[in-house]
């Protein structure tokens, strides 16, 4: 049996936050108060429980963590997409209400059930509005999520749903930032579809390491395809054939060296070839691109 104490009904509050009441904004104490009565919450709770917006939630932590009451390490991680389902439960008369009085999710709504071809339930709605009212995302990125999502054949409400939340949490929260993003994703899928080409990969799946490596060439290393290109020649001339793990320990290197474009390849090689007697492609890096194992060269963890 479990004995409560006077200390389980108390509020503990750090004396750092007396010179900062004067200028902290009701959100800002609301969403205080909350996170240190529940040190286990969320920003995302905190939102929920204190009926701010998530946007508003997330400026009253950055407040804090200015004044020095939040340690950067410790600040609420948001987690909007853990469990959806106990966010879409706003009643039939709210979901009426902004539809009528809200121009925006109006919008939104008759977007949705026209790509999604089909007349939105309370459940649809109410996902929508989740989006727009508790998430905060405005409603031109909204209706731009739904437009990729049909595009790509994806009509179903809970993978548009799902889709926003996700980019949400990887911080795409407004048209433009959503435009850079389908140009990047249009820009690796072009390169792919070129290595592809070059490589005789045909149309078979790729697999999801083949898929990671690929990724990692062009987006995290930001490679462009004539570097690419370059690398599986020399794999080619030294190897004899095509190796994602070749190839990948050549651009391991070049990346390390600080090198983008071919150019940048080509002038390396011949600096390196000039000051010593042995170029980025040496014997012995040759031998290890050969001998160690895929895994290894990727440094994947088991």
């Amino acid at each position: 049996m479990a004995i409560k104490t006077p200390i389980d009904s108390i509020i503990l509050l750090p004396r750092d936050i007396l010179p900062h009441i004067k200028s902290a904004s009701a959100e800002e104490l609301k969403i205080l108060i909350y996170l240190f009565a529940h040190p286990e919450a969320n920003i995302v709770d905190a939102a929920r429980e204190m009926g701010v917006t998530v946007a508003k939630a997330e400026s009253a932590v950055s407040f804090w963590r200015g004044a020095g009451v939040f340690a950067e390490a410790e600040a609420k991680k948001k987690a909007v997409a853990q469990d959806t389902s106990v966010y879409r439960n706003y009643d039939s008369a709210t979901l009426s209400k902004a539809y009528e009085t809200n121009s925006d999710f109006a919008l939104i709504c008759q977007l949705a059930s026209e790509k999604l071809e089909k007349q939105l339930t309370k459940n649809d709605m109410s996902s929508l509005f989740y989006l727009y009212d508790f998430a905060s995302l405005p409603a031109p990125l909204i209706c731009a999520i739904i437009e990729d999502c049909c595009a790509n054949g994806k009509k179903s409400p809970q993978y548009v749903f799902k889709r926003a939340l996700g980019l949400y949490e990887d911080g795409i929260d407004d048209y433009n930032k959503f435009e850079q993003y389908l140009a990047k994703r249009e820009l690796l899928n072009s390169n792919i579809g070129k290595l592809r080409r070059l490589c005789g990969l045909g149309e078979r799946a790729l697999s999801s390491k083949e898929s990671k490596t690929f990724e990692r060439w062009f987006t995290e290393w930001a490679f462009p395809f004539e570097t690419v290109e370059l690398a599986y020649e020399k794999t080619v001339d030294a190897k004899g054939s095509f190796s994602v793990a070749y190839i990948n320990g050549i651009l391991q290197r070049w990346h390390d060296s600080g090198f983008v474009t071919a150019d940048d390849v080509k002038n390396g090689d011949i600096k390196k070839t000039a000051g010593t007697d042995s170029s980025l492609e040496s014997d012995e890096f040759i031998e290890a691109a050969l001998t160690r194992g895929f895994e290894d060269l990727l440094g994947d963890k088991k």
